[in-house]
């Protein structure tokens, strides 16, 4: 199932997620330390990977903090084997796990 509606929501062990939700990327993620918006929630069938859990599709900010600039390309650049920057790193349509996010707000911006 396939949820892309600002407000529509998923449950996921123990924690509600919702579309639209401001979530903030967590240690251990290669995206740590971005904040962004959920854009789409996928489970069961209508998964792009192969997690066990749900795919969570976010749109993420340019970061403006040189050190979240600075470690996000160190890690970019390992991840792809040469140098990245910030202009070819993208940030949205990023599917995250749930146990790399952590929910900033549930309020959504319509």
């Amino acid at each position: 199932m396939e949820k892309n509606r600002i407000g529509e929501t998923v449950d996921y062990d123990g924690v509600t997620y919702t579309v639209g939700a401001t979530v903030c990327a967590g240690k251990g993620s290669d995206y740590d330390g971005l904040v962004g918006r959920i854009v789409a929630i996928t489970t069961d069938g209508d998964m792009d990977t192969g997690n066990e859990a749900i795919d969570i599709y976010c749109d993420f900010e340019m970061p403006t903090d040189p050190e979240v600039i600075e470690k996000l390309e160190k890690r970019m650049s390992g991840l792809y084997g040469g140098p990245m920057t910030m202009a070819n790193i993208y940030l949205d349509g990023i599917v995250m796990a749930p146990d790399e996010l952590c929910i900033v707000s549930e309020e959504v911006a319509l």
